[in-house]
Order: structure tokens, then sequence, then C-alpha cells
């Protein structure tokens, strides 16, 4: 999956969902960071997202700019 941003090769990082003992255990989704956007070297707008290239997925695989939350 690319950065809709600079193009770069987005690297998974985690995935999100109702994983408490509590919980039904349900995946929602997929956390991704934008390299470029993490290290904010200037070579992608992500760096100035809340958490700096972050993106996600929800449970269509649809690409979200930002970090779940």
């Amino acid at each position: 999956m690319e950065c809709p941003i600079c193009g770069e090769v987005l690297e998974k990082e985690d995935e999100y969902g109702r994983f408490c003992a509590h919980q039904d255990g349900k995946r929602l989704g997929e956390i991704f960071r934008c390299p470029n956007g993490r290290e904010q070297n200037g070579q992608c707008n992500s760096e100035c997202f809340h958490v700096a290239g972050s993106f996600y997925t929800d449970t269509h695989g649809n690409l979200y700019e930002g970090y779940p939350c």
C-alpha cells in the first residue's frame, strides 16, 4: 500500500479493534505509517498529522489519514 500523499510504501505498524478480555475480539483494521511522515524529513505532508505519518484502514480495507482513536 502506498502513501496517498507522497507515494512511499506504507509500513504496517499494528492493528486495532476490540481486543480486551471483556470485548469480542473483533479486528477493525490496520495501522500504517509513512516512513517520510514519521521521519519528518519534509518529503510528506503526513508529518503534520497528530501522529506523524499515520494512516489506518477500516474493516473494508479503505485507507484513511490519521490515527484511529
